[in-house]
């Protein structure tokens, strides 16, 4: 755990300017999506999120992307294709919400209804500060503006109304440009979601850069081993009787040279002599290495029929044992 801890410091600390960079170009990328769109739609929204990711996975997973995060090592083609395929099985979605409504009300609908506001003030407040102070020309004077107000204060309030604006947008309400504080607030939601799908896409790249170098090392191992042993089964196929022995002994050296345990020592046909089976205490920690014939308990001692096979410390194909029996 501690290793794998510090593995993923060691990636976050040599990543860091690049990921900068990175967030820099996704979101100037976002942005070449919509700021070609006087008011963006949904639609518009969901295909920047979509270049962005894919800005952000080319570089991530390219190999120079990818070469800080296994300690400077250049992965192959094929190898650099597995990681990017693990990594698209289990990497996150990027999520970015959407920018906040974007709608005011229009400039002529407003100055219509301060225009009808300063009338409808004037001659409604004029009769009054006539009746009650005999100053109709105060009424006047102070019904335009005070009308005015009322009537904008009013229209604005529509405006934000939603069935209204549904029924009748074209004359309520008009979409706001893409400009301005809307942008500028939206960039700073899109540059955190950027940064927190980063953040967390380095420490998973760098686990399965971690295991990688294991798994393909394996598996040239095995491969390497496939082609020898194989080369020498041929041999063995085609080999006369009298260098069958040799032949043979030549394989099994090779199997060991190759990973397989438990072939120490001579032949038993070599060395002229009988095989014998090997007969070993049963324990629980040896389940994983032989099938059981029959019941057999703790402490039994029971006889290996068949052998394990046992490649680079792991179990290929497990043995075979069976208890042995005592004699009345």
């Amino acid at each position: 755990m501690l290793e794998l801890q510090d593995h993923i410091a060691k990636a976050q600390g040599a990543t860091a300017g690049r990921r900068r960079d990175l967030i820099q170009r996704a979101t100037k990328e976002y942005f070449s999506v919509l700021d070609v769109v006087r008011s963006p739609a949904a639609a518009d929204f969901q295909a920047a999120e979509v270049r962005a990711r894919a800005v952000l996975q080319q570089d991530l997973l390219s190999a120079e992307g990818i070469a800080p995060l296994c300690g400077e090592t250049r992965l192959q083609e094929s190898d650099l294709a597995l990681v990017a395929l693990s990594f698209e099985a289990i990497a996150p979605a990027l999520r970015i919400p959407g920018a906040p409504a974007m709608a005011e009300p229009k400039t002529l609908m407003l100055a219509l209804a301060g225009a009808a506001g300063a009338l409808g003030g004037m001659f409604a407040l004029a009769p009054l500060m006539r009746l009650a102070f005999q100053m109709q020309d105060l009424g006047l004077v102070l019904g335009g503006p005070l009308g005015a107000m009322l009537a904008v204060l009013i229209a604005h309030r529509l405006a934000r109304v939603r069935l209204l604006a549904r029924i009748l947008p074209g004359i309520f309400v008009r979409p706001r440009a893409w400009r301005g504080a809307v942008r500028s607030e939206h960039e700073k939601t899109v540059r955190a979601c950027l940064e927190q799908w980063v953040d967390g896409a380095v420490p998973l790249l760098a686990i399965l850069c971690l295991h990688q170098p294991e798994t393909a090392r394996a598996k040239t191992d095995r491969d390497q081993a496939l082609r020898r042993i194989g080369k020498l089964i041929y041999a063995l196929h085609r080999a006369d009787p009298p260098s069958l022995g040799v032949v043979a002994h030549e394989l099994i050296q090779e199997a060991k040279n190759s990973g397989f345990e438990d072939l120490e020592g001579l032949p038993a046909f070599l060395e002229n002599a009988e095989a014998r089976k090997e007969i070993v205490t049963w324990k629980p920690d040896l389940q994983g290495r032989y099938e059981r014939f029959g019941h057999i308990g703790e402490g039994d001692q029971v006889m290996v029929e068949r052998p394990a096979v046992v490649f680079g410390g792991q179990v290929v194909q497990r043995g075979l044992v069976r208890k042995v029996r005592e004699r009345t």
